[in-house]
């Protein structure tokens, strides 16, 4: 049976309405950044429109730098090995803090970039990485990506720091269907970008979804400061009362040592989950960045009703994550979850590459499948972490997973303009996602067979104690 896990609640004294205003506060920050995240995406073929016509005038290969920008300073800077220590050494709080301002500063060079920039300037590149850079890529594009891989490092050490905070909070009770929530809301964000960006850039410019984008991470930012108030009034009225023991204890008082991350880095359990997720994402998240021009360019589908049609995708997630997770809280069966998302992925993509198939009923039909997929693997995924790190060590374990899984984020999108340069009809892109959802697929059976061995607990149930 796996000791690193503790199943106790650890705030104990916190009350249900307190537990679920905590999990409201920060899963909200998070929508924020989903929102961001995905406010350019249904716009894209906007981007690429002549200058005369209103675009940008930027090829697929500048688009896919753009959106692999999200991961450059995360992947080559280290920055979210950074963050993770920061999380354990210096708090939730003031590591949320400077992720969440980091996320409002990189979208407003987003913005200042897109808005008032001249789109005709063009810089030589010297460094090709492979092909995936271009040869030539606009002043505009790079300043675009500089703010876009600013906001890449808030969101991604928020997102590490949420995933903490609600641990913390959640610890011995609803944890999987507290996640699930999470994971919910901030597929709402990315649904309410997908469906409402090509609007607001038809009625206000191409801008405008961008400028209402920073908007939303600035209450983002509000909200977690409000979370970090009332987190430090509630350790206060712990810490007076002596209410709190047990894993809270540990969570406050454990220290960080370097030497602790090799207990981390030793377990094969970890290392399955850390490429299961970048299997797994990188066969869906840079697929959703291009999903609103395969709609338009394979299907035929205007471009304000392509991003409905992608949007189906996160607003499946609305309500099946958190159903998902509170199946697993009650009955176990993660890898089995796991295991049938990634399946389920792996067959959609195959079915979108079909190069005889036109028919905007089928790519529904498959976009809510892929909605199905996106809502069983995280359901199960991230509450299994948990399970297999030491509490005290989570902000740098998310911090390892989230940085194996920004390689995925970084290289794939600029491999997938690249080949959509080469063959626009999309049929070579889909394999290559297709071939990420099958390596998921085999990840998740390997991981069935070390649980097994380790007794992780993964195939159990996340909770014992009743609600309260």
């Amino acid at each position: 049976m796996n000791t690193t896990a503790d199943c106790r609640p650890a705030l104990p004294s916190a009350s249900r309405k307190t537990r679920w205003t905590v999990l409201f506060l920060v899963a909200t920050v998070m929508m924020a950044g989903y929102v961001f995240w995905d406010i350019v995406s249904p716009i894209s073929t906007s981007l690429r429109m002549p200058v005369n016509e209103g675009g940008m005038g930027w090829t697929q290969a500048e688009y896919g730098f753009y959106a692999g920008s999200y991961s450059f300073f995360n992947v080559f800077l280290l920055m979210l090995f950074l963050g993770g220590i920061l999380i354990d050494k210096c708090g939730i709080c003031f590591a949320g803090l400077l992720a969440t301002g980091a996320m409002l500063t990189g979208a407003a060079i987003n913005f200042y970039a897109i808005r008032y920039m001249d789109p005709h300037h063009i810089i030589l590149t010297h460094v090709s990485f492979f092909g995936l850079v271009p040869a030539q890529i606009k002043a505009q594009v790079l300043a675009a990506s500089l703010g876009f891989g600013l906001f890449g490092v808030g969101c991604d050490i928020t997102g590490i720091t949420v995933s903490k905070v609600i641990t913390k909070w959640f610890t011995g009770y609803e944890l999987a269907s507290a996640m699930g929530i999470q994971v919910a809301m901030a597929r709402l964000g990315t649904a309410s970008a997908l469906s409402f960006s090509p609007l607001i850039a038809e009625k206000w410019g191409i801008s405008s979804p961008i400028l209402v984008g920073v908007g939303v991470l600035l209450i983002g930012f509000l909200l977690f400061a409000s979370y970090t108030l009332m987190d430090r009034n509630y350790n206060q009225r712990a810490q007076a009362t002596h209410t709190e023991t047990s894993v809270a204890t540990r969570l406050a008082k454990d220290s960080f040592r370097f030497r602790d991350l090799l207990q981390v880095l030793r377990n094969p359990g970890f290392w399955l989950i850390a490429l299961l997720c970048v299997f797994f994402y990188s066969s869906i998240r840079p697929f959703m960045k291009f999903a609103t021009d395969l709609m338009i360019s394979k299907y035929g589908v205007p471009e304000t009703t392509a991003g409905w049609i992608v949007a189906v995708i996160p607003y499946g997630t609305i309500v099946l994550t958190p159903l998902f997770g509170t199946l697993y809280d009650r009955l176990g069966r993660g890898v089995q979850l796991m295991f049938a998302g990634c399946i389920v992925l792996t067959l959609c993509h195959i079915g979108l590459a079909i190069p005889a198939i036109h028919n905007t009923g089928f790519a529904l039909f498959i976009m809510v499948l892929i909605g199905i997929s996106f809502s069983l693997v995280p359901s199960a995924l991230w509450p299994s972490v948990p399970k297999i790190v030491p509490i005290k060590m989570l902000g740098s374990a998310y911090s390892i997973i989230y940085y194996i899984q920004n390689i995925g984020l970084a290289l794939v999108p600029m491999l997938i303009g690249r080949l959509n340069d080469i063959d626009a009809s999309y049929t070579t892109s889909l394999s290559v996602f297709a071939c990420f959802a099958g390596g998921g697929v085999l990840l998740s059976l390997a991981l069935f067979a070390i649980d097994r061995k380790k007794g992780y607990g993964l195939q159990k149930a996340n909770f014992k104690n009743s609600f309260s």
